[in-house]
C-alpha cells in the first residue's frame, strides 16, 4: 500500500471562507485514493498564490513533514497541475528535489507517467499555460491600476497619516486618520522650520509614530501628503504625478521647502549665544565708512582674563575702529527717535491708509492680470485633454503639457497669495505695527541677544553705516518707512545726522 500526502489550493481566502472549491478537490483527492488504496497520511490546505513555494506556509508545512518522515511518504496528489504550481521553473525544481526524496508528485485529473519522455512536454504544457495566465492578468491588473491612479484613486496601502476607503463613486481613495494625521502635520512643520535635523524630529514622534529611518524619510518626500499620486515610469510612459481625490495634509509651500532641506539646498545657521553676541548685537549689520566691508567685532581681554572692552573693527588692513558700548548707545538712542507719541497714532494711521488705497488700484490690476492668466492656463489645460482623449497627441506629449502648465498654475497661486498676504497684512497688523514702534526702544534694549537682531532685521533693508557720532542708510522696512517717512522730504533723513532726525521729528 502507498502512503499519500493529498495537497489542495485555491488562491485567495474568499474562495476558503465562501466558496467550495477546497471541499472539492479533498473529495475528488479521496476517492482517487480509495480507488488505488492508497492510505492518506496527511492532508495540506492552502489558501496563497501559486506563483512561489516559499510564499505559501502550508506547503512549507508539507515540505517539512516529508523531510521528518524519510521514505514513509510515495505520492503527492493534487487535483490538476495548476494547484501545484504556475512557475514552469520553480514547479521543474521542486519536482526534482521531490524525485531525489523518492517521491512521485501528481495529478488526479491531469495524470503524467513520469517514467516516459514525452510526459514531460505534456507536464511542461499544463504548467505553461497558467503561468501565461498569470502574466495576462498581472498586466490587467497593473494597467487597471495605473488608469485608476491617473484618475485620482489612491490603490495601494494607506501611508501613515491616512486610511484607504472608497468614495461616493465607489472609487479607491484615502482619508486622514485622526489620530496620526495630526503627527505628519507636525513632522512636516518641525522639519520645515530647517531647526532640527531629521533624527530629532523622527525621535521626537517616536513614541506616537514608531517608525525607522528609513521609513521616516519615505514620509517626508511622500507627495501623497500634498494630494498628489506618483505614477512610476513603465518602458511606455514616463515617470508624472496627478492630482489624487484624496485631501492633502501638507501645504505645497512647507513640503517644497522640505525637499529643499533635504536636498542641502536650505541651511539654516544654528547659532548659540556668547557673551560676545550679547556685547555686541550690531555685529555684521553695520558697513564700514572707509573700504565698505562689513563690520565685524571683538573683545578685549582686562587684567581678570576676560572680555572687558568690546569693539566694532574692520579687517587688519583698514584702522576703522568704534567702542561697542558707544555705538550700541547711540543705535539705541536712533530707535527711541523712531518710536511714535501716542498722541499721533492716529494721524500715521490715516496716512498709511491713504497710501495703501493709492497703491490698491495698481495691485489691483496685476490680481486681475494673473487671474486671466489662470483662466487661460485652465482653458489650455482642458483642450489638452481633449486631444488627449481623442488621440490626437500621445500620453508622453499631454504628460509634458500638464507638467507645463502646472508649475505655471503653482507660480501664479503663490503670486496672488503673496499680494492677499500683502493686504491681509495691512489690514490686520497696521495697530499692532505702530504699538510695536511706540516702544520700539524699551523693547529693544530689555531683549536678548537674539531677538535684538531679529528686531534690527525686521527694522531695516539694509546694513547701517555708523560715522563716529550718527548712522547713515538707515533703509527701512517698507511698512516702517510708510510710518515714520510720510513724505519726500523725510524720506531724506536716512542721510542726515541723527541730531537733526531728533529736530526733524521734534518739529513735525
Amino acid at each position: 500500500m502507498k502512503h499519500a500526502i493529498i495537497y489542495t489550493r485555491v488562491s485567495t481566502s474568499e474562495q476558503k471562507q465562501h466558496g467550495y472549491s477546497l471541499r472539492a478537490q479533498k473529495e475528488q483527492l479521496e476517492n482517487y485514493c480509495s480507488q488505488k488504496d492508497y492510505r492518506i497520511v496527511a492532508h495540506f490546505e492552502e489558501d496563497h498564490s501559486a506563483k512561489n513555494f516559499s510564499a505559501r506556509p502550508e506547503f512549507q508545512k508539507l515540505l517539512r513533514y516529508v523531510e521528518s518522515n524519510k521514505n514513509k511518504v510515495d505520492v503527492i496528489l493534487f487535483s490538476k497541475w495548476d494547484r501545484f504550481s504556475r512557475n514552469l521553473e520553480a514547479a521543474f525544481k521542486m519536482i526534482r528535489h521531490f524525485k531525489e526524496l523518492g517521491i512521485e508528485v501528481n495529478s488526479v485529473e491531469q495524470p503524467l507517467d513520469m517514467t516516459q519522455v514525452d510526459s514531460k512536454l505534456m507536464l511542461a504544457v499544463y504548467l505553461i499555460i497558467p503561468e501565461v495566465e498569470n502574466d495576462k492578468i498581472s498586466l490587467r491588473v497593473m494597467q487597471g491600476t495605473r488608469k485608476a491612479n491617473k484618475e485620482g484613486s489612491y490603490t495601494t496601502t494607506a501611508p501613515r497619516g491616512y486610511l484607504n476607503t472608497r468614495n461616493s463613486e465607489g472609487k479607491a481613495t484615502l482619508i486622514p486618520d485622526p489620530t496620526t494625521a495630526p503627527i505628519i502635520e507636525s513632522i512636516f512643520r518641525d522639519y520645515g522650520t530647517g531647526l532640527y535635523s531629521a533624527e530629532e524630529v523622527r525621535l521626537k514622534y517616536y513614541k506616537k509614530l514608531k517608525i525607522s529611518r528609513n521609513g521616516f524619510f519615505c514620509i517626508l518626500k511622500n507627495p501623497t501628503y500634498i494630494g498628489k499620486i506618483l505614477i512610476k515610469a513603465t518602458k511606455k510612459e514616463e515617470e508624472i504625478l496627478v492630482e489624487g481625490l484624496h485631501p492633502a495634509l501638507i501645504d505645497s509651500e512647507t513640503f517644497e521647502r522640505v525637499q529643499l532641506i533635504l536636498k542641502g539646498k536650505f541651511k539654516p545657521q544654528f547659532r548659540t549665544v556668547t557673551e560676545i553676541d550679547e556685547a555686541l548685537p550690531l555685529r555684521g549689520f553695520l558697513v564700514c565708512p572707509e573700504c565698505g566691508k562689513t563690520l565685524t567685532g571683538s573683545g578685549s581681554k582686562g587684567r581678570a582674563g576676560r572680555n572687558t572692552y568690546f569693539y566694532y573693527h574692520c579687517t587688519r588692513y583698514c584702522k576703522t575702529r568704534h567702542k561697542a558700548r558707544e555705538v550700541n548707545a547711540l543705535f539705541e538712542e536712533l530707535l527711541s527717535e523712531m518710536s511714535i507719541e501716542e498722541d499721533k497714532q492716529s494721524v500715521y494711521k490715516s496716512i498709511l491708509e491713504e497710501r495703501f488705497s493709492e497703491r490698491y488700484e495698481d495691485k489691483q490690476t496685476i490680481i486681475n492680470s494673473l487671474n486671466r492668466e489662470q483662466d487661460n492656463l485652465y482653458n489650455r489645460l482642458e483642450m489638452a485633454e481633449d486631444s488627449f482623449f481623442e488621440k490626437q497627441i500621445d500620453a508622453s506629449t499631454f504628460n509634458s503639457m500638464k507638467q507645463r502648465i502646472d508649475s505655471r498654475l503653482a507660480e501664479i497661486k503663490t503670486e496672488l497669495k503673496a499680494l492677499q498676504y500683502k493686504e491681509q497684512f495691512f489690514e490686520k497688523h497696521l495697530n499692532e505695527g505702530i504699538g510695536f514702534l511706540k516702544g520700539i526702544d524699551t523693547v529693544y534694549s530689555e531683549a536678548s541677544a537674539e531677538l535684538k537682531r531679529k528686531t534690527i532685521q525686521t527694522l531695516f533693508c539694509d546694513k547701517l553705516v555708523y560715522h563716529g557720532h550718527y548712522f547713515s542708510t538707515p533703509v527701512l522696512e517698507d511698512t516702517i518707512q510708510l510710518i515714520l517717512f510720510r513724505n519726500r522730504r523725510l524720506r531724506l533723513l536716512r542721510i542726515m545726522d541723527i541730531q537733526e532726525v531728533r529736530e526733524e521729528i521734534l518739529v513735525s
